[in-house]
């Protein structure tokens, strides 16, 4: 099964391809919708920029953020693009502490927690994997020990908490579609962050990793020497084995020569003493003559 027939099987809400897509056209929508809304509310121009300031310059941002992943650019600086965002939420949550104190209520207070709980979530599943989450040490993290489906779901209470009360509040038809609207960025803005904190974690399956992945690196890189070295070792040997038996075979060739030669040495030993039985013979014929 290929990567794009496991896509086609997961859920909707499992697959972070739609996911990004969902996003994507969500928040080009809230901006359209709330600029259509502040033009037919009759507001000035100065109204409808501080509008765009106010409500919509995180939507743009984070429109931005998701159309660079699409492109080579995004997917190559992935780690820095996510430490762009973080940044991001982490002014956001600095934002709703000053407005809790402008205008303390229930609301800014649900809005805080979404908010507080949207940082912590980036951070803790964002920077795993990076030098951050081992110089740091934060792994040791009390926020890491609350896990993927905690974060979710603690996401999904507090936003559906923030919807109830500003549907309660708010009387016009703009405010309610956009509470509405919000409230569903939430949660697939959530789902992504959970659905990168799976991928995390299959990647580090059964290597019981704490974070980082550098000390896995190292040991790739030093069981690929060991078994350079080893096939070395063995190449040498048989170069070795080879020149052996070329010895052994020179060896044979003088052994035999010098059998050879031992051979003509006893013909002629024999040759010799034939001769002289010959002659002794020849001599003894002659005396009794």
């Amino acid at each position: 099964m290929n990567l794009e027939e496991k896509k086609k099987g997961l859920e909707w809400y499992d697959n972070p391809t739609l996911i990004t897509n969902l996003i994507i056209g969500l928040i080009a929508l809230i901006i359209i919708l709330s600029q259509s809304f502040a033009i037919n509310n009759n507001l000035s121009t100065t109204s409808m920029l501080r509008n765009i300031l106010n409500h919509n310059s995180t939507y743009l941002i984070v429109l931005v953020y998701f159309v660079f992943l699409k492109t080579k650019f995004g997917k190559k600086y992935f780690d820095f693009l996510n430490l762009f965002l973080i940044l991001l939420y982490f002014i956001t949550f600095i934002t709703s502490i000053l407005t809790v104190f402008q205008s303390f209520g229930l609301s800014t207070l649900l809005s805080l927690a979404l908010h507080a709980l949207l940082f912590v979530y980036l951070f803790h599943t964002f920077l795993r994997g990076t030098r951050f989450w081992k110089e740091f040490s934060l792994e040791k993290s009390p926020f890491n020990e609350l896990t993927n489906d905690w974060y979710f779901y603690a996401i999904v209470i507090v936003s559906i908490s923030v919807l109830a009360v500003q549907l309660i509040s708010v009387a016009s038809f703009d405010g309610t579609v956009l509470a509405v609207f919000d409230w569903i960025y939430a949660l697939l803005f959530a789902r992504y962050i959970y659905l990168y904190f799976v991928f995390l974690e299959k990647k580090k399956k059964n290597t019981h990793h704490s974070g980082n992945f550098d000390k896995y690196k190292e040991k790739a890189a030093q069981l690929t020497q060991n078994i350079k070295e080893k096939v070395q070792d063995v190449y040498e040997n048989f170069d070795m084995d080879e020149k052996i038996n070329d010895v052994k075979e020179k060896i044979s060739v003088v052994v035999s020569g010098d059998s050879e030669v031992e051979q003509k040495v006893e013909k002629k030993k024999s040759y010799k003493q034939s001769s002289k039985k010959i002659n002794k013979e020849k001599a003894l014929k002659k005396g009794e003559k």
